[in-house]
């Protein structure tokens, strides 16, 4: 395409934001917003907000599993609907992300420089495209809506399977980008605490869901730096000496050493308590052996067994007195677990466990079980 052709106007080019710089002024927006104390937290938007961005998520990773970017003409899983599924996609995440900020001048200047910056955008894809696929692309634009899917989809002898194995999600940044949008919520939430409250966050125990929301934070944000390591580079975001024994045994037992200091020397209150009785724990054990039972074949999973001692840390740490702690476990493991064997070569990222006969017979077994533990547990509170 010639530099002539970037632009449809000639103005566009003096355009105040650009469309790849648009998130980053949302995001720093919000927080700003939050701060100065101008916008509210409040459950209906949040709550909508939220709702948005995970149809948005599911959109984007729908689209990312079907397309064959400038290889060939997809027209298949959201493709069949609607040209740009990726753009809905993102007008859907930004409007959520306004609507969790909840200040009503801040999402109609945003949301209006959205349509003006997208619109330039959605023009010069769509010039590249035709350059790219001809008739064909043609053709397919004259039959299919841009981003409302009015019409009647394509047919189906287009379709393809949806694959995880589509490099923007194997080797791309969809889950890196995934895990920073989920962090936003939580630090708009931080924000406008703090923007609120001030230095009465300091009483940890009166303001717990300002503390669940920076713990969210953190978290979410470590998830997305290491997400990217390990599809960026097969890599561990910590050092690999710290995922191999003896360093890994070590670190596990100053976690448990320090839970079990915190749990007995702490003398505050605490935010959440066990209120089981004998009757529950019974089906909580049962429920424990039959899962260890029946996922035996899993075990060999370096990954899977990571998991199993991240949640028993996570979940014994959020009955402290400083449930936030739990932060530092689920990082850790988190990091081990998506990395998987510390002593192969590169990450393992062909499956999340082996994918052993052993595994298909477990996991076949854990069908059977599950509902039977699920409907066995709400009956012990009745």
């Amino acid at each position: 395409m010639s530099k002539t052709s970037m632009h449809k106007y000639k103005w566009e080019k003096y355009l105040p934001i650009r469309r790849t710089k648009l998130r980053s002024y949302l995001v720093g927006g919000g927080v700003l917003l939050g701060l100065a104390g101008l916008n509210t937290m409040a459950a209906l938007p949040f709550s909508v907000g939220a709702l948005f961005m995970a149809l948005a998520a599911w959109l984007h990773v729908w689209a990312k599993g079907h397309l064959d970017k400038n290889a060939t003409l997809t027209r298949s899983g959201p493709y069949r609907w609607v040209r740009d599924p990726f753009h809905l996609s993102n007008f859907f995440m930004d409007l959520g992300l306004c609507l969790i900020i909840n200040n009503g001048v801040f999402t109609l200047v945003m949301m209006t420089f959205w349509i003006i910056a997208y619109r330039h955008r959605l023009w010069e894809e769509d010039q590249q495209l035709v350059e790219i696929f001809g008739d064909e692309y043609l053709d397919y634009r004259a039959r299919i809506p841009r981003m409302i899917p009015y019409r009647p989809p394509m047919e189906k002898k287009y379709d393809k399977p949806f694959s995880v194995r589509h490099a923007p999600i194997y080797r791309g940044s969809v889950c890196t980008r995934l895990f920073r949008l989920a962090s936003y919520p939580y630090l708009f939430f931080v924000a406008a605490e703090i923007g609120q409250k001030g230095t009465d966050l300091l009483a940890a125990q009166e303001h717990p869901a300002f503390y669940w929301a920076l713990t969210g934070f953190l978290f979410f944000h470590f998830l997305s730096r290491a997400a990217g390591e390990i599809t960026k580079r097969r890599a561990s975001i910590l050092p690999l000496w710290t995922l191999r024994h003896p360093a890994r045994g070590v670190i596990v037992s100053i976690m448990v050493a320090a839970l079990l200091a915190v749990d007995m020397l702490w003398s505050g209150p605490r935010i959440l308590e066990w209120h089981l009785d004998r009757g529950q724990w019974l089906i909580l054990l049962v429920a424990a052996m039959l899962l260890v039972a029946t996922l035996r074949g899993l075990w060999h999973s370096v990954r899977f067994r990571r998991l199993i001692e991240g949640t028993a840390l996570v979940v014994a740490w959020l009955f402290t007195p400083v449930p936030w702690l739990a932060l530092v476990p689920a990082c850790y493991f988190s990091a081990a677990f998506l990395y998987g064997d510390p002593d192969q070569p590169e990450a393992d990222v062909d499956h999340v466990f082996l994918a052993t006969k052993t595994d298909g017979a477990a996991l076949a077994a854990l069908g059977l079980w599950m509902p039977l533990i699920l409907i066995g547990l709400p009956a012990t509170w009745f």
